[in-house]
């Protein structure tokens, strides 16, 4: 990315965490790719916390030991990578004049001496206040649009927090052109119990890869897509396995199997006495508030507005459908 005289920036990038360019931001495309293997970048600690449901820890590992690893066929993911990097001079533009900031090119590879497994290369730098920042840079489509109205998501939120980590900055910025037509921008502080926690599931994985240990298989769609992949042309018809480990994951599967049958089956309910509450109305309100919509010409209940009317105090009573096993649904924080 070229850059102007009146984006410039006249203070020398300083890296307070000992940071070095290993790598120059010019140096050849094979080079570039040689030096990823080397360490784990910003856009590969997504990948290995689960939060990128393209790329799962297992490819990631897979490419950090040097194994090959089958090619994904997906034009439209493909043109999407080709169209995000094409429209980042667009996206760095509009950045500057939303924000007023500089918008510098990337140094080249940066590593950290003393985590040499920490390495990083960055969209663009910044300056604020006489500080050095980060900036990322995405494009996502119209699809995207909720998910960056009023924060970073968390995936490009660790994606930044470990270009911080690398160059020992306070504060990142990011920006996305949504749909090619609207850039919002968000400015994210350093989150040091996010580095530290980034810190300790990278050396995990590091010593994953130094010791060629396979990491534990997650239950990913990137994972289970990846696995279709690498055993796509079976070589063997019959596979002698460990007892135990088959009967624990076929025991989960079909438990899983009863729990989703049972939500369904919940779900129909809650919404079969919802349709009844209606009767001939559209429109169903409590306390005041639009509770839920439904059309029965479409027979869907509309939601967009259900929050609203919700009692925080109401415990419902847990479903006791056709199974007899009771209905735990858990939420895990992927932060």
């Amino acid at each position: 990315m070229s850059t102007t005289d009146t984006t410039r920036q006249a203070t020398p990038l300083v890296f307070p965490s000992g940071a070095v360019v290993v790598l120059d931001a010019d140096a050849p495309r094979e080079e570039w790719h040689a030096i990823r293997r080397t360490g784990l970048g910003g856009s590969d600690l997504p990948a290995i916390c689960g939060l990128n449901p393209y790329t799962s820890p297992l490819e990631v590992w897979l490419r950090k030991t040097g194994q090959p690893v089958p090619r994904r066929e997906d034009p439209i993911l493909d043109e999407a990578a080709l169209m995000g990097h094409a429209l980042e001079p667009i996206t760095a533009t509009r950045f500057t004049a939303i924000t007023g900031l500089i918008a510098e090119p990337h140094p080249g590879t940066l590593r950290r001496p003393d985590m040499p497994h920490a390495i990083v290369n960055l969209d663009l730098t910044t300056e604020e206040n006489s500080e050095l920042g980060v900036v990322e840079l995405k494009s996502r489509s119209s699809y995207a649009l909720n998910d960056w109205l009023d924060d970073i998501p968390i995936d490009v939120q660790v994606q930044i927090q470990w270009q911080l980590a690398v160059t020992g900055w306070t504060f990142g910025y990011a920006a996305a052109l949504i749909g090619g037509q609207r850039t919002l921008v968000h400015r994210l502080e350093r989150d040091e119990q996010m580095i530290a926690d980034l810190y300790a599931i990278a050396d995990e994985f590091w010593g994953w890869v130094t010791t060629g240990q396979r990491p534990p298989v997650d239950g990913s769609h990137a994972t289970g897509e990846l696995l279709d992949r690498l055993h796509a042309n079976p070589s063997e018809r019959d596979v002698i396995a460990d007892a135990a480990e088959v009967e624990k994951w076929l025991a989960i599967r079909a438990q899983a199997k009863e729990q989703a049958a049972a939500a369904e089956n919940a779900i129909t309910e809650a919404d079969n006495h919802l349709k009844a509450i209606a009767g001939n109305g559209t429109d169903v309100y409590v306390r005041g508030e639009l509770a839920y919509t439904w059309r029965p010409r479409k027979g869907q209940i509309s939601w967009k507005s259900a929050a609203l009317a919700l009692d925080p105090d109401i415990d419902p009573e847990p479903y006791r459908g056709p199974s007899t096993r009771s209905l735990n649904i858990c939420k895990e924080n992927a932060a």
